[in-house]
Order: structure tokens, then sequence, then C-alpha cells
């Protein structure tokens, strides 16, 4: 009987432990563009994933297994821009929230701007911006980790001047 209770209260410290440490589901959709080509699109789009698993707030849906349910269950996921398509997506991978966003260029200013989208409430609760001016590199190197940093709700520099400072 001792060693029942014992098991019983063990089972419970580890149920308890892993639900308190458990991390939010995320899915990160292909980045919309203008005045990009799609292969642009997809790099940012990568490395905006990368960014948010490195940070690790979040548990990240990887694009292959995302492909494939969304692929299983025939859906297209291409031209989905509004909440609503991406409320959808979240619910088919079963996901806490979802990332939307774009990647633009305005003359030379090119920007940045994304939504963290909480599923089961349907609307965004994080936005994120970046703008800077100069070559697309800056998305890279400063864009995406900031967009990274303010979907986790980390203080992060919302634009860069001309000279690539912050």
């Amino acid at each position: 009987m001792f060693v029942n209770f014992s098991m019983q209260r063990i089972l419970l410290f580890i149920l308890l432990t892993t639900s308190l440490f458990a991390k939010d589901i995320i899915a990160v959709l292909d980045l919309e563009t203008i005045g990009l080509n799609p292969g642009e699109a997809t790099i940012l789009t990568q490395r905006l994933t990368t960014k948010l698993i490195s940070i690790g707030k979040y548990e990240v849906v990887e694009r292959t297994n995302m492909d494939k349910i969304l692929k299983e269950q025939k859906f297209q996921k291409s031209g989905c821009t509004d909440s609503g398509c991406a409320v959808e997506i979240g619910q088919l991978l079963n996901t806490d929230f979802i990332v939307i966003g774009s990647v633009n260029k305005f003359g030379s200013t090119w920007t940045l701007d994304a939504r963290l989208i909480d599923v089961a409430l349907g609307k965004g609760i994080i936005s994120a911006e970046f703008s800077a001016e100069g070559k697309i590199d800056i998305l890279l190197t400063t864009g995406l980790p900031s967009i990274a940093k303010q979907l986790c709700d980390i203080e992060s520099s919302k634009s860069v001047g001309t000279t690539g400072t912050i």
C-alpha cells in the first residue's frame, strides 16, 4: 500500500512539473512579400523560425511537419494572410499560436511586420515591426532577430538608421 501511495505522489509530481514547464506551441506561416522574390521570402521565414526556436519561449512546429499535416488535410496555405485563415491553420496543426507577417520594400526602406495570433481567441495578441534603409541583408541580420524578440515579448529595437546603428 505504501509503494502504491508513493508511486501516485511521484506520478502526480511529474504531471504537475511537466504541465508547469510546457511551452505553448506555435507555427510560422510564410511571410507575404512585396518587392522580394519567393526564394528570399522563404529564407526570411526560415530565419524567423530559427530565431524563435533559439529564444526558447515556444515550441515551434517544424516546416516539414506543418506542410505534411496541411497536405494531408488538403489545405492550401498559399495566400493565407489574414487572422481568420491563420486561425484555421492553427486549429488544423493543433497549435496555441500562429505567426503571420509580411516583408516589403518601399523606396529604399525595408519593412517587416508580424503578428502572433491566439488560435483559441481568434485574434492577434502581439504585433511586431521593424524597418531599415539599405540592403536586404539588414532584414536577416537585424530585422528578424528584432521581430522574434518582439513576438516573444522581449524588448527590441524596431528600426535601424542608415548608418546601421541601433
